[in-house]
Protein backbone atom coordinates (compact mmCIF):
# COMPACT_ATOMS: atom_id res chain seq x y z
CA UNK A 1 0.00 0.00 0.00
CA UNK A 2 1.82 3.27 -1.24
CA UNK A 3 2.20 5.89 1.41
CA UNK A 4 0.51 3.95 4.51
CA UNK A 5 1.40 0.87 6.32
CA UNK A 6 -1.40 -1.81 7.37
CA UNK A 7 -0.25 -0.88 10.91
CA UNK A 8 -1.39 2.85 10.32
CA UNK A 9 -4.27 1.91 8.71
CA UNK A 10 -5.72 -0.35 11.35
CA UNK A 11 -4.62 3.02 13.81
CA UNK A 12 -6.28 5.17 11.82
CA UNK A 13 -9.62 2.72 11.27
CA UNK A 14 -9.54 2.68 15.05
CA UNK A 15 -9.71 6.26 15.86
CA UNK A 16 -12.34 7.12 13.03
CA UNK A 17 -14.66 3.94 12.84
CA UNK A 18 -14.79 2.99 16.34
CA UNK A 19 -12.43 -0.21 15.80
CA UNK A 20 -13.65 -2.95 13.13
CA UNK A 21 -12.40 -6.23 14.46
CA UNK A 22 -9.70 -6.79 12.09
CA UNK A 23 -7.02 -10.02 11.19
CA UNK A 24 -3.55 -8.39 10.51
CA UNK A 25 -1.61 -10.28 7.95
CA UNK A 26 1.96 -9.50 6.80
CA UNK A 27 4.79 -10.61 5.47
CA UNK A 28 7.35 -9.27 7.75
CA UNK A 29 5.97 -9.32 11.57
CA UNK A 30 7.77 -8.85 14.26
CA UNK A 31 6.57 -8.48 18.04
CA UNK A 32 6.63 -4.57 18.15
CA UNK A 33 4.41 -4.87 15.00
CA UNK A 34 2.15 -7.30 16.63
CA UNK A 35 1.70 -5.59 19.48
CA UNK A 36 0.81 -1.96 18.31
CA UNK A 37 -1.36 -3.82 16.08
CA UNK A 38 -3.24 -5.33 19.45
CA UNK A 39 -3.35 -1.94 20.65
CA UNK A 40 -5.03 -1.01 17.70
CA UNK A 41 -7.57 -3.51 18.20
CA UNK A 42 -6.62 -6.27 16.02
CA UNK A 43 -8.50 -9.55 16.49
CA UNK A 44 -5.27 -12.14 15.41
CA UNK A 45 -2.12 -11.18 13.85
CA UNK A 46 -1.34 -13.77 11.31
CA UNK A 47 2.07 -14.06 9.70
CA UNK A 48 2.43 -15.48 6.01
CA UNK A 49 2.47 -17.95 4.68
CA UNK A 50 -1.17 -18.32 6.09
CA UNK A 51 -2.58 -21.98 7.04
CA UNK A 52 -5.78 -21.98 5.52
CA UNK A 53 -7.74 -23.32 8.65
CA UNK A 54 -5.77 -20.63 10.83
CA UNK A 55 -7.22 -17.75 8.72
CA UNK A 56 -10.39 -19.38 8.95
CA UNK A 57 -10.47 -19.02 12.80
CA UNK A 58 -9.09 -15.61 12.55
CA UNK A 59 -11.98 -14.65 10.34
CA UNK A 60 -14.39 -16.16 12.72
CA UNK A 61 -13.08 -14.46 15.75
CA UNK A 62 -13.40 -11.46 14.26
CA UNK A 63 -17.04 -11.99 13.09
CA UNK A 64 -17.88 -13.03 16.86
CA UNK A 65 -16.11 -10.10 18.07
CA UNK A 66 -18.26 -7.72 15.91
CA UNK A 67 -21.19 -9.74 16.84
CA UNK A 68 -20.25 -9.03 20.78
CA UNK A 69 -19.86 -5.88 20.33
CA UNK A 70 -23.24 -5.47 18.59
CA UNK A 71 -25.17 -6.85 21.01
CA UNK A 72 -23.36 -5.01 23.69
CA UNK A 73 -24.32 -2.05 21.58
CA UNK A 74 -27.80 -2.97 21.55
CA UNK A 75 -27.98 -3.58 25.48
CA UNK A 76 -26.79 -0.54 25.78
CA UNK A 77 -29.42 1.09 23.62
CA UNK A 78 -32.12 -0.38 24.87
CA UNK A 79 -31.55 0.42 28.85
CA UNK A 80 -30.68 4.35 27.73
CA UNK A 81 -34.32 3.76 25.56
CA UNK A 82 -35.76 2.28 29.08
CA UNK A 83 -33.99 4.99 31.33
CA UNK A 84 -35.22 7.68 29.28
CA UNK A 85 -38.91 6.85 30.26
CA UNK A 86 -38.01 7.48 33.74
CA UNK A 87 -38.45 11.20 35.57
CA UNK A 88 -36.05 12.79 36.59
CA UNK A 89 -37.38 12.12 40.64
CA UNK A 90 -37.66 8.23 39.45
CA UNK A 91 -33.90 8.10 38.38
CA UNK A 92 -33.05 9.55 41.88
CA UNK A 93 -34.46 6.81 43.44
CA UNK A 94 -33.02 4.36 41.39
CA UNK A 95 -30.04 5.32 42.06
CA UNK A 96 -30.56 5.39 45.84
CA UNK A 97 -32.04 1.90 45.67
CA UNK A 98 -28.97 1.04 43.15
CA UNK A 99 -27.14 2.77 46.57
CA UNK A 100 -28.58 0.26 49.05
CA UNK A 101 -31.10 2.62 50.52
CA UNK A 102 -33.86 1.22 52.17
CA UNK A 103 -37.44 3.30 51.34
CA UNK A 104 -37.51 4.90 54.61
CA UNK A 105 -34.10 6.07 54.10
CA UNK A 106 -34.50 7.09 50.36
CA UNK A 107 -37.81 8.81 51.65
CA UNK A 108 -35.82 10.46 54.53
CA UNK A 109 -33.08 11.89 52.15
CA UNK A 110 -35.39 13.47 49.60
CA UNK A 111 -37.88 14.76 51.60
CA UNK A 112 -40.89 12.60 50.98
CA UNK A 113 -43.15 9.95 52.37
CA UNK A 114 -41.97 6.26 52.29
CA UNK A 115 -45.51 5.66 50.57
CA UNK A 116 -44.17 8.26 47.76
CA UNK A 117 -40.88 6.32 47.25
CA UNK A 118 -42.90 3.01 47.30
CA UNK A 119 -45.10 4.38 44.22
CA UNK A 120 -41.97 5.56 42.82
CA UNK A 121 -40.49 2.49 42.90
CA UNK A 122 -43.66 0.88 41.22
CA UNK A 123 -43.52 3.00 38.41
CA UNK A 124 -39.56 2.42 38.18
CA UNK A 125 -40.25 -1.28 38.08
CA UNK A 126 -43.55 -0.88 35.43
CA UNK A 127 -41.26 1.18 33.22
CA UNK A 128 -38.06 -1.11 33.65
CA UNK A 129 -40.25 -4.43 32.79
CA UNK A 130 -38.20 -5.48 36.46
CA UNK A 131 -39.69 -7.74 38.80
CA UNK A 132 -37.35 -7.20 41.75
CA UNK A 133 -35.46 -4.99 43.52
CA UNK A 134 -32.65 -7.17 42.36
CA UNK A 135 -33.29 -6.30 38.71
CA UNK A 136 -33.75 -3.14 39.33
CA UNK A 137 -30.46 -2.45 41.16
CA UNK A 138 -29.19 -4.81 38.15
CA UNK A 139 -30.67 -2.38 35.34
CA UNK A 140 -29.18 0.84 37.61
CA UNK A 141 -25.53 -0.78 37.69
CA UNK A 142 -25.54 -1.82 34.10
CA UNK A 143 -26.39 1.78 32.90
Amino acid sequence: MPGTSGLQLLERMAKEAGGMPTVMITGHGDVAACRRAFKAGAVDFLTKPIDEQVLLEAVEAAFAALDARNRTEAARAGRDALRAKLTQREREILDLVAAGLSTKEIARALDVSPRTVETHRANIAEKLGANSVAEIVRFALEG
